[in-house]
Formats: structure tokens, sequence, C-alpha cells
């Protein structure tokens, strides 16, 4: 879905919508949720010790966000997608597993372009921390609440963006 074939034409990168990214993120937000609870429920000890040693690692690299042409935003990225997959990592079912990381690979790209139309600071790290926190504490429904509001916020600061979506009448597209 990130590359869209057109006959005689060739290869394009698919169009983003303000209607393909709500979509997007409420799945993810039932996905991920499911994952996050059933990984809460049947995590051992390891898995706790690599949820605490992520998100502590992800923090450690907090400042390189604001930086984005700086030495270790890659490296922020790459923790930061870590932390997503260990949080939900202990989850039972590889299927709602592999579903979770499809919808990650597809939010990467809004979520990569939230950064420079961010026009009111978010503490990113006190989110993951706030997540990471209630996962060890083992406490499902603040840790799914918790990942929800962190999904839907780069959701937010995108719809109230003015980053031009395919079929925005700014781009010069039907609605």
């Amino acid at each position: 879905g990130l590359v869209t074939a057109e006959p005689q034409r060739g290869f394009f990168v698919s169009l983003i919508s303000r209607r393909d990214l709500v979509d997007l993120t409420e799945a993810r937000v039932a996905i991920e949720i499911t994952c996050l609870e059933s990984s809460i429920a049947h995590g051992d000890l390891a898995w706790e010790g690599r949820v605490l040693s992520v998100a502590h690692q992800l923090s450690r690299l907090s400042g390189a966000i604001r930086n984005p042409g700086g030495p270790d935003v890659e490296r922020w990225h790459r923790y930061h997608e870590r932390f997503h997959d260990e949080i939900t990592a202990a989850c039972t079912n590889a299927w709602w597993l592999k579903l979770r990381k499809q919808l990650y690979i597809q939010s990467e790209r809004y979520r990569r372009l939230s950064g420079p139309f961010a026009e009111y600071d978010r503490d990113v790290d006190a989110e993951h921390r706030g997540i990471a926190e209630a996962v060890l504490a083992r406490d499902a429904p603040l840790a799914s609440k918790l990942l929800a509001d962190h999904l839907r916020a780069t959701t937010d600061i995108l719809l109230a963006s003015r980053m031009p979506f395919s079929g925005d009448p700014a781009a010069g597209e039907k609605t």
C-alpha cells in the first residue's frame, strides 16, 4: 500500500488523505491495544526487562526528535519502532502481531510527517514513559488509554496542519 502501480505509467508513492489517515489510525488503535492487552496478560519477567530497556534507550534519545537533521534522529526512529514492537511482543496471537506490524509500517509515513507540521510542543518522551510505566504496572486499562491517546495525537496534529492531503481543495484535487 505504500506504492501504487498504474498501467502504462509506472509506480508512484501512494497519496495521503485525511480519510486514510483517520481510518488507519482507528484500525491501528484497535489492533495495537488488543496486542498490548495480551502482552500485559502474558508477558513474563524477561519481557518486562526488554520493555524497560527500550523505554530507557528511547528516553535517552528524546532530544533527537527535535532536531530532524541531527545525527541521532534515525537512531530515535529505530528505538521508537522497537518500543512499540516490544510493548506488544508478548501478545500470544501471531496474526494480531502481523496486522499490528503492517499498520505500524503504513502509519510511519504519516508519523514522520508530523514533526515538521507540529505547531505546538508535544512531550513524546513523557507519553512513552507513561505508557511504559502503565505496562510495567500491568495496568491494562491505563496503558490502553495512554497508547490510544499517543497514536491519535499524531493524527490530530496532521489533521490540524497545513499539510496538503490528496483530495483537499488546497491541493487542487477533487474532494
